[in-house]
């Protein structure tokens, strides 16, 4: 009874403030000014431009395994024996920045745009699907079904990897319309508010939304329906320069605007670059061509003229030495032959640490570039038969990946001691037939892509793995490619039944936990499902 007393004087304390207020106010009461629940299409771009980063680098600590660009500093890692990590969200980033982080965010920033007619940033909104989608399907293989998910339904079935490639078509192509728009609000300064990485610059989006298509075409190089010409279309029509190239920006002050990769971060410390990274850059794979790349990219052990790296007044650059960690091997931690971490350090990260190339506090990270698309078409000269084209585009993309470096090359005085290429060390690489061959009929497929290995070190590791499982991880195409982790320390993961990984499964904590009975369709609930491989490298 005095419960039932309490909600009625409530009732009529209610009914007394619609008496002294406009009850149409009444609802302002709840509302949080600090929190909108609604916000304007232009203010949602940055946050799911830095969505697009934290995906591929949280997730590429494990495919840094896959493509062998690094591995962890002990033994048994279960990712360096080329398995995978059960009943946890490792590896799952990817699938998590599409679904969550950047799904309904997407979908709201298109409903804005339309509404508000600004086409230039429902293009770009389009674009930024269509790549989640690319990214995704090329990670994981199977996706949610296109016309269930971001609904109401609590559990959705899968699409197959054709099906997503051609709805990464159809997104393309929508966003493109859009893009071509000057009607309604389209407006560079006011799309530029939001927009930081091409500052509402349509052409540079229409350029990006061509490299995803480059990428899509140029995926399925192992099938009939291979066109050369339409990859080689694409890329003309995609990044013409570094200066079109998708890059996310950091600022490095805290933790949360800084690079994932950096020291301050500290997520990279057990992390050490593999032999076979050093093998593509120390002359060993490109015989004798010893790539200045290297002494910037990579980080040196002591060298023979060291002792104490940390300290030594007077390191000399040229005595560095290179060492990398295979697969499944405890790395050396003493001695001339230790191996550093990926900022060239031998500790965890700390605030103070510089950091090298692109694993640093502040610089920026490349989702797509120019030089990526220069290697993508040099591989559709090569497939189409057209060794002339493929050689010249070839020597273009390695002198361009040699610029690309130096721009995000960080001059140190101490050990390492670090300088930028210099013309003369460029045009001594350029030189070296071992790399470049002046009779194009000595060019191969494996330059190609082995010299598109290495320039997509540090960022471009998906596109990496994407290739080398169209190669099946052939060492025709990848000389000296470990396939087979150390024995001594457990080998092949178990549950690959000895066959090599190529896809990452779904996220365990959303499709394992609350979707699983589809996942059983698709296959998914079997050990060895990351081993399945994908629709787009079969013929």
């Amino acid at each position: 009874m005095k419960r039932t007393m309490k909600i009625k004087t409530l009732l009529v304390a209610a009914g007394f403030a619609c008496a002294a207020i406009s009850c149409d106010d009444i609802t302002d009461l709840n509302v949080n000014p600090s929190f909108p629940t609604e916000v304007s299409p232009v203010s949602l771009i940055a946050p799911i431009q830095q969505q697009m980063a934290r995906g591929i680098q949280f997730d590429s600590r494990y495919l840094g395994s896959y493509t062998q660009y690094h591995s962890v500093s002990t033994a048994g890692n279960v990712w360096d024996r080329l398995g995978y990590s059960q009943n946890t969200d490792a590896g799952g980033e990817i699938w998590r920045m599409t679904y969550f982080a950047m799904g309904l965010n997407i979908t709201r920033l298109q409903e804005g745009a339309i509404e508000a007619q600004r086409y230039d940033i429902l293009g770009a909104s389009k674009a930024m699907r269509a790549w989640s989608w690319q990214v995704t399907t090329d990670y994981h293989g199977d996706l949610l079904k296109f016309d269930q998910v971001f609904t109401q339904r609590l559990t959705f079935d899968y699409d197959n990897q054709e099906t997503a490639y051609a709805e990464v078509q159809k997104v393309c192509a929508d966003a493109l319309a859009d893009l071509a728009r000057t009607d309604g609000g389209v407006n560079a300064s006011y799309m530029a508010q939001g927009d930081k990485v091409y500052s509402g610059d349509r052409s540079k989006w229409i350029k990006f939304v061509n490299g995803i298509l480059a990428r899509n075409a140029n995926n399925i190089s192992n099938k009939s329906t291979y066109n050369p010409d339409k990859v080689i279309g694409f890329v003309d029509k995609a990044m013409a320069s570094s200066a079109d190239d998708f890059v996310i920006k950091f600022n490095g002050n805290i933790t949360d605007d800084s690079n994932f990769y950096g020291p301050l971060r500290n997520n990279w410390s057990s992390f050490r670059q593999t032999d076979f990274i050093v093998r593509a850059m120390d002359g060993s794979i490109f015989t004798g061509a010893i790539d200045p790349r290297m002494a910037r990219v990579l980080a040196p052990s002591v060298g023979s003229s060291e002792t104490a790296p940390a300290s030594a007044a007077n390191p000399d650059p040229t005595k560095y030495t290179y060492n990398g960690n295979p697969l499944n091997t405890l790395a050396a931690t003493t001695g001339t032959s230790r191996i550093p971490n990926l900022w060239g350090t031998y500790s965890v990260g700390l605030s103070t640490d510089i950091g090298r190339y692109l694993f640093r506090n502040n610089v920026d990270f490349p989702i797509m570039t120019y030089v990526e698309m220069q290697f993508i078409k040099a591989e559709a000269q090569f497939r189409k038969g057209d060794k002339a084209a493929a050689l010249i585009t070839y020597k273009n993309a390695v002198s361009n990946s040699i610029d690309f470096v130096n721009k995000y090359t960080i001059a140190r005085t101490t050990f390492p001691i670090t300088t930028a290429i210099s013309a003369a060390e460029k045009a001594a690489f350029l030189a070296n037939v071992n790399l470049i061959p002046t009779d194009n009929t000595k060019l191969t497929l494996s330059m190609i892509m082995m010299q598109k290995y290495v320039a997509l070190y540090g960022f471009g590791y998906l596109e990496t793995w994407t290739d080398m499982r169209k190669a099946r991880y052939g060492t025709d195409i990848y000389p000296t490619l470990n396939t087979v982790p150390n024995p001594a320390n457990g080998g092949l993961f178990l549950d690959n039944n000895g066959k090599l990984p190529y896809r990452v499964r779904p996220r365990y904590n959303s499709e394992y936990v609350w979707n699983f009975g589809a996942l059983q369709a698709i296959g998914g609930d079997k050990i060895d499902y990351h081993t399945v491989e994908m629709w787009f490298m079969q013929p």
